[in-house]
């Protein structure tokens, strides 16, 4: 008889990037270089980035002698273990990368598990393996739990128990000793924190990771051995490190530790009920009557874990706040364009049930799925319809009181106005904060909005179960003002930069749009958004400039604001050079991007700033201010200028329209910088919270 091998076997060859940070102990590295040599497949597609980081033991005397595959980059002075892996990522060109410590001796087989759990599993986040102890052999690392309300600590399971349990484990975080990750994704997330040194900066990767939805995983047929804490500076920086991950992380990994503790048990009860109820116990109903319940019991709780692990989650999605067209900004091209695509990611796992006037429903047909629910308000009820195929069937109707959440089953609530006046005790919720205007910029707003604002803000700040974030600016001046936890917050990027269809001929862009290049600015006409110090700038240029002054472009929902503004432009001599164009629909907007010059963004404060991956999308160079979230989502693909300065800025839209190479620059820069912004993994880690939510798990 022929017993089948089904081990896990090296798939086709990959670009791998090993990643070696070196700070002398130079016998050990070479011994681990050594054994990484023996160990890796013959076929294997791949570059080793050693990175010394200020070494002074005759470490870059050795380095000076290797050759390709090898690459060496060496650091002026000691940067640290999250800096030196950073540097290497930045230069590295493989598809996943490799983290190595420098003090393992690498065992045959250790790489082809790990690299196979990216094929079995498509949610893999970051693979990790066992760890043996070099001196005594005893397993020093089989993943990363918590412990001690919060603290990292080394699961140390057998490696006979960690291998009966299967090929791949799923675990909370892992150590960055010897692990595997995308790079892709490890250079959009913005690489290991360097604010903590040498220690920490793994798990925090891992946590990361678990954001964005994916899973740890150790691969047990993987093994090594290591030469635990062998490195310089080890533990120097524990007690600051330790403060930076718990005012980070602490009440998640509070609740993940809670967490592995049920599971840990569910799983030791499962199986001792297995071993219990063996084939001939089952039969004659041997042990006594009490065991035979208390194990039965235990299988009955494991499979209703399963069973809600994997159950549809119904999400009630709060919009009785959306307008129709642009009123709302860019809240409503973010919200339609991440419903639509958590419903393709995560399809019939998740159910929406979305409260919307009556005037959305076309609007909010492309964007539902079949199966999901609309609920528009009538006088004193909901009117329910339900998608079917490309119609909208009516479902009864729902009173409009406390009873609704019960009655229409909502697993969480999202609130992308921020507060829903459905919020109740026990039904876990997502709110959505776009910016803290009221706050840092209270004179755009008038009083009686800063005071609702202040108000809902307090109440959610209690209320909600988690926060999502435009910006990590967003973020950060949240938690600032409210006095919330990081850990119950989270960003998500407007990356909706291909909502946009693709210009045609057929479509021109809308009347009235200079055949020259212009300026454009697409913005509603809020007070925050600048435009007055735009048009006085404007003013500048174009007397500068004369006759071969760029047209200045303005869209955005008309209303009172921009009749005002408009007389301004009058009054400044503007009026057949400043051109206001309203709202403007998707096909005529992308017509208009093909033909501008450059994107002109002077607002005082933004939570986010879609414009500017639209720019980046449609290769038109960048002139934003250096106000809030705009360096952040702009980067380097941006010219920055003082939003207060008519004259900085005057200067800003002069260099431009007349420096070609500096525009070609910029649109090269915005090019590169839009790969930092993906709406599959911004969708994807929120549709993580909806459903860590719903199901009542740490996220």
């Amino acid at each position: 008889m022929e017993i089948a091998d089904d081990r896990p076997r090296f798939f086709p060859p990959l670009h791998l990037s090993f990643i070696i940070p070196l700070y002398n102990c130079l016998p050990l590295t070479q011994a681990m270089v050594a054994s990484l040599q023996a160990t890796l497949p013959p076929s294997l597609d791949h570059e080793i980035i050693l990175v010394d980081d200020g070494s002074t033991d005759g470490t870059r005397a050795w380095l000076a002698t290797l050759a390709p595959p090898f690459r060496v980059l060496l650091n002026e002075r000691n940067l640290g273990y999250a800096a030196a892996n950073n540097r290497a990522a930045s230069l590295a060109t493989g598809k996943f990368l490799v983290l190595l410590n420098n003090d393992l001796v690498l065992q045959p087989g250790w790489l082809e598990p790990m690299l196979a759990a990216y094929d079995r599993h498509p949610r893999a986040g970051i693979v990790g393996n066992i760890q043996l102890d070099a001196r005594s052999g005893i397993v020093d690392h089989a993943g990363m739990v918590f412990q001690k309300d919060g603290y990292p600590v080394h699961h140390r399971d057998s490696l006979e128990a960690m291998q009966r349990a299967g090929e791949w484990v799923e675990i909370p975080a892992l150590t960055g000793a010897c692990c595997i990750v995308n790079r892709a994704w490890f250079r959009r997330t913005g690489g290991l924190d360097e604010g903590y040194r040498n220690g920490f900066e793994d798990v925090d990767l891992c946590l990361r990771a678990r954001e964005d939805g994916m899973i740890n995983l150790v691969a047990t047929r993987s093994v090594v051995q290591h030469h635990i804490s062998s490195s310089e500076g080890r533990g120097a920086y524990d007690q600051r490190n330790t403060q930076r991950f718990l005012k980070r992380w602490s009440p998640r990994t509070a609740a993940l530790e809670i967490e592995w503790s049920r599971r840990l048990s569910r799983e030791r009860a499962a199986n001792a009920a297995r071993q219990f109820f063996s084939p001939l116990t089952h039969r004659f109903g041997f042990g006594p009557a009490a065991l035979r319940q208390r194990h039965r019991f235990a299988l009955a709780s494991e499979q209703q874990a399963r069973q809600a692990a994997t159950r549809p989650v119904r999400i009630g999605i709060d919009l009785l706040r959306m307008q129709p067209g642009g009123a709302n900004g860019g809240i409503k091209p973010f919200v339609y364009s991440f419903l639509a695509e958590i419903g393709r990611q995560r399809g019939p796992i998740f159910n929406f049930a979305v409260l919307a006037q009556p005037s959305l429903r076309n609007e909010l047909g492309p964007v539902l799925r079949p199966g999901d629910y609309l609920l528009e308000p009538r006088l004193d009820s909901f009117a329910v319809f339900q998608r079917r195929g490309e119609l909208w069937r009516p479902d009864g109707n729902l009173p409009f009181d406390a009873t609704l959440v019960a009655r229409a089953g909502f697993d969480t609530l999202y609130a992308p106005f921020g507060y829903s006046s459905f919020t109740s005790p026990g039904l876990p919720s997502i709110s959505l904060i776009v910016d803290l205007l009221h706050r840092d910029l209270p004179a755009a707003l008038p009083i009686e909005e800063v005071n609702h604002r202040e108000s809902w803000f307090r109440k959610i700040a209690g209320e909600s179960t988690y926060f999502q974030c435009n910006s990590r600016h967003v973020l950060t001046r949240f938690c600032k003002h409210y006095g919330v936890h990081p850990s119950r917050c989270f960003h998500v990027y407007n990356a909706v930069q291909d909502r946009l269809p693709e210009p045609v001929s057929s479509v021109p862009p809308p009347t009235d749009t200079p055949e020259t290049p212009f300026f454009l600015y697409p913005a509603n006409f809020w007070p925050h958004k600048n435009h007055e110090t735009l048009l006085v700038a404007y003013r500048a240029y174009a007397i500068g400039a004369g006759s071969r002054a760029w047209p200045l472009v303005l869209t955005g929902q008309p209303d009172q604001r921009m009749k005002l503004l408009a007389e301004m432009a009058g009054g400044l001599g503007l009026a057949d050079r400043v051109h206001f164009l309203g709202h403007v629909g998707d096909h005529a907007f992308s017509a208009l991007w093909s033909h501008a010059g450059a994107l002109v963004i002077p607002s005082l404060h933004e939570g986010f700033g879609i414009p500017l991956l639209e720019a980046m999308r449609f290769g038109v160079p960048i002139l934003a201010a250096n106000t809030t979230s705009l360096p952040e989502v702009g980067g380097d693909a941006c010219m920055f200028f003082d939003a207060r300065d008519p004259h900085l800025l005057a200067d800003a839209m002069r260099k431009i329209a007349i420096r070609e190479g500096l525009r070609d620059d910029l649109i090269k820069r915005g090019r590169n910088r839009l790969a930092a912004f993906s709406l599959e993994l911004e969708a994807g880690r929120l549709a993580h919270f909806l459903d860590a939510t719903a199901r009542r798990q740490p996220p």
